[in-house]
């Protein structure tokens, strides 16, 4: 029976939903994460092709099968946590990327070193103002700069009707030597709640510098930013590289599974919404 199989796989439990999981798994062959029968975390270019709508397609079966046959596993745990200079941890590819992308903004003029507002967070059974329960930080896929660093002037960008913000980094170096002399620009001055003249001085574009990859990128401000200022997220940065369709298939990459979930009152639409 194709439930067995899945509960071998580590998609199915007694008394749980047939289709959920074997959507879950369709999700998950879908994707590139493995984890084998002795633990061993192995990237694959996906084989299935199938949809990922929980019914047993002859094509889901064969995954199944073929899973059974090479002996992998559902991912738990695919990612470890690394520290980021004891300043917070981060799952561990995305800490390699920013431990490799600080001293390349050092030596531009800028910073993105700690201490950091945030960086990996517990499963959240309160929410603070502005926080998600689904958060990227929850997964290990997020960091906020530091907040209360002299040299982060955060300027407003409208998309549309979001805001974003662009940090502008004020060079330790005011010589010409490194950064780029910026004037006529304005920042947003959060303890006057408006606009204010960016002080002339060398600058690095701080956003650009950390989004140039593509590993990385900036979100818009939450509504009612302006009186809330948790809300507007200017520090936040997050990984972009394949992103889950589900906060639980994020979690699980990291080594948090669905009974850890529920424990921490995640029922099962918190589960399957959308990370982030």
């Amino acid at each position: 029976m194709w439930t067995d199989d899945l509960g071998t796989l580590g998609y199915f439990a007694r008394g749980g939903d047939p289709a959920r999981a074997m959507m879950r798994f369709e999700r998950r062959a879908l994707s590139s994460y493995r984890k084998t029968v002795s633990g061993e975390s192995v990237w694959e270019t996906p084989v299935y092709a199938g949809p990922a709508d929980g019914l047993a397609h002859p094509e889901a079966l064969e995954e199944i099968a073929r899973w059974l046959k090479m002996g992998y596993r559902a991912p738990l745990g695919y990612f470890a946590l690394a520290e980021i200079e004891n300043c917070g941890r981060l799952r561990q590819d995305v800490a390699a990327a920013w431990l490799a992308l600080m001293p390349k903004i050092e030596a531009l003029g800028g910073s993105i070193g700690g201490p950091y507002g945030d960086t990996k967070r517990p499963l959240m059974k309160t929410i603070s103002p502005g926080a998600s329960r689904f958060s990227f930080h929850i997964c290990g896929r997020a960091i906020d700069l530091n907040q209360a660093h002299r040299s982060y002037f955060p300027a407003r960008e409208t998309q549309g009707a979001r805001t974003l913000w662009r940090i502008w980094c004020r060079c330790l170096d005011q010589s010409g030597a490194q950064g780029s002399r910026i004037d006529g620009v304005e920042y947003y001055n959060f303890a006057e709640h408006c606009d204010a003249p960016l002080p002339a001085g060398y600058y690095v574009d701080l956003t650009a510098a950390i989004e140039e990859s593509g590993l990385f990128e900036r979100i818009p401000a939450q509504n009612g930013w302006q009186r809330e200022y948790q809300a507007s997220e200017w520090w936040h940065f997050q990984w972009v590289p394949e992103k889950q369709k589900t906060f639980q298939d994020e979690c699980e990459l990291i080594g948090i599974g669905e009974a850890e979930l529920r424990k921490a009152g995640y029922s099962e639409p918190d589960l399957d919404h959308p990370p982030g």
